[in-house]
Parts: C-alpha cells; structure tokens; sequence
C-alpha cells in the first residue's frame, strides 16, 4: 500500500530523521514535491514502513549517476523518473525499511517493476540477500565518521600522535582568540529572526561551492528538530552548525558561515563542525558521528574512512549489465583507497 501524504502513515524509529515530523517538513516547505523532482512515496504495511522518491534528476543523493544518465543518454534512452530510497537531500545512514517482512519488500520491487521507472536506487544501506536475489548490485562509496572509543575527550587527545595533537590544540587556541560566543540551541527554541539568519548563513555556503540550493527558506523557518550551535560576534550571529541524534549517532549538517568573516575566522569550520561535537560525541557516550559528505581533511582529525553502501537495479538489461560491471570494479577500487587512507589515521597506533 501506498500513500501520498505521509500525515497519514504512523512512523515506529528511533532514527533522529526518521519520523512523521522531518518527511512533512520537508514536503510542506517544497523540498519534496513534484515539482522539485523528489515526489514521495510511503509505503506501509502493518509495523513494516519505508519511503521512496520518484526522481527526474539527479540532484541531492550525494551517490550520484550521472555518468549513468549521461549513458542511457548517448543511446538514446530515459533514465528519467527513477525511484530513489533516501533521505532527501541528506547523506547520512539510516534504514530505509523499518520492521520489513518479505511480503513487504516483495510489495515495494512489485511497485517498482510495474511502474515507468528506469532503475531503482537504495542509497545509504548494507548489502542485502531480497534485492541481491533479484539482480541488484551493490556499490561503495566514502565517507568518514568519528568512531568513539575514547573514555574522555583528552584520552582522544592522548592516542594521537604528537604532530596532529599539536595541530589540533593549535587551531582550538586560534579559535578561542577570535573571543566569539559559541551556544548550543535546540531548534525548537529559535526565534523567527534567528531562523532567517540561519537560512541566509546556509545559503552562504551554498553560494560558496556555486551549488544548488536544495532546502527552502520554509524548511529553516519551520524546523524545530534538532539542534544548532551558534557563533556570535558581537551579538552578531555569524555561524552556525546543525545536529540530530540519537543514542546510536550524531549527525552534524548545515555549515555555514557570513563571507565578511570567513577569512578573519579560517579555523571556526573545524571548532563547530568537527571539535565540538567530538568533545559530545565523547562526552555523551555516543559510539559515532557523522560529519556529512566528502571531505579527507577529517582523516587528520580523528575521522575514519568507511565504506558507504547502495543498492541498484536498473531494467534495461545491457546497459545494466554494462554498469554493474563497471561498479564490481570501482568497488575493489575503493577497498584500496580505504586501506590506503587507513595509513594516514593520526593515531599513535591503530585502533
């Protein structure tokens, strides 16, 4: 079954992004419409729960197809609408099917093979035997998340070795001399000045990378979950990070920064978006954080390659063929690369 709206579904996780409020804020705000090309689709059966986008572009997976679209192109072929499970616009891990049965994933690839949709997409998920069966092929990417181990953030401090110690207690202390304020603030509490403020910080950096704008001022204005840390100057509000958690992760999202102080305060990024929320990571017992996508310059401070899964099928048969071969590929590639950066750990020794 089916729905358009997810007002009508009862959302059973513990997932910080995974409830009734984060789908309808997002598709109340416009980040999930048809006209944005990210048009829902709930499905749920009994305590079996999951969502699903129809896509017409490519835009905001963060496990981008474009060399694949750009294939059916050349031949001539739609690759347009495809169907994407994903948190929209959001990189991080999280399930995309709560309380599965087998009747209910056969329900979602039965929804898949009868509509006019050229593949179908997992991002962000672990390898699994249903959609394995059925000739999905799976795909790695990179990330690096904070893996906790630490009974205290100077026993962090004490594993590394002296060099990236000195590098980070170096770029702490040039934080501490910008004399800002740096506050955490539920979402819930923000004023609606502060929230316009927030969204015009965000687009800063959108502007920034020359990228698209995926969240609306709506989103910003209407989002009260989660929290945010704060950078003032003066009073002036000049940076901000955002978090959601739960007793798994914290996720760490939205940088962004005024660009008449990005220079003056080149080390501020790392405070608010890898060594504070390091320090609660530790502190809260938490066992990861996720720190968004891309990005080695966390390998120096304590964030681990990992491999990032996906799953794919796509319904043309050569060209599919054609592009899981080329994945088998890319995919012993990446093993590589993550035991070539697993070298660079700036670790004393490794854990």
């Amino acid at each position: 079954m089916n729905f358009e709206s997810v007002k009508n579904l009862d959302i059973k996780s513990d997932h910080p992004f995974l409830n009734q409020e984060f789908f309808s804020l997002c598709e109340d705000s416009g980040v999930t419409t048809i006209e944005s090309g990210w048009e829902p689709v709930y499905f749920q059966t009994g305590q079996s729960f999951s969502y699903a986008y129809i896509k017409s572009h490519s835009y905001g997976e963060y496990i981008f197809d474009w060399a694949w679209a750009d294939l059916f192109h050349r031949f001539q072929i739609p690759y347009y609408p495809k169907l994407v499970q994903a948190l929209p616009v959001t990189p991080v891990s999280a399930p995309k099917f709560i309380n599965p049965t087998t009747d209910f994933l056969d329900e979602i690839y039965s929804y898949y093979l009868r509509e006019p949709l050229s593949s179908h997409h997992i991002l962000f998920t672990e390898d699994h035997d249903f959609f394995r069966e059925r000739n999905y092929f799976f795909q790695k990417t990179l990330q690096f998340h904070f893996i906790n181990r630490f009974e205290s953030y100077d026993d962090f401090l004490n594993q590394l070795k002296a060099r990236r110690r000195k590098n980070i207690l170096k770029e702490r202390k040039t934080v501490k001399s910008y004399n800002l304020q740096i506050k955490e603030v539920k979402a819930i509490d923000l004023t609606h000045e502060q929230r316009l403020q927030i969204y015009h910080l965000y687009l800063s950096t959108i502007i920034k990378k020359n990228s698209q704008a995926y969240l609306s001022e709506s989103f910003f204005l209407n989002l009260k979950l989660g929290h945010y840390l704060l950078a003032y100057k003066d009073n002036e509000l000049i940076a901000i990070s955002f978090f959601m958690q739960n007793s798994e992760t914290l996720f760490g999202r939205y940088w962004g920064i005024h660009p008449r102080f990005e220079a003056q305060f080149s080390k501020l990024h790392f405070e608010m978006c890898y060594y504070l929320p390091i320090e609660k990571t530790i502190s809260k017992k938490i066992p990861k954080f996720e720190a968004g996508a891309q990005g080695e310059q966390k390998l120096l401070r304590g964030f681990e390659p990992v491999a990032i899964g996906s799953l794919h099928h796509i319904k043309h048969q050569q060209l599919g063929e054609a592009i899981k071969n080329f994945i088998n590929q890319q995919n012993d590639a990446y093993t590589e690369e993550i035991n070539r950066l697993k070298e660079y750990l700036p670790f004393k020794e490794n854990l």
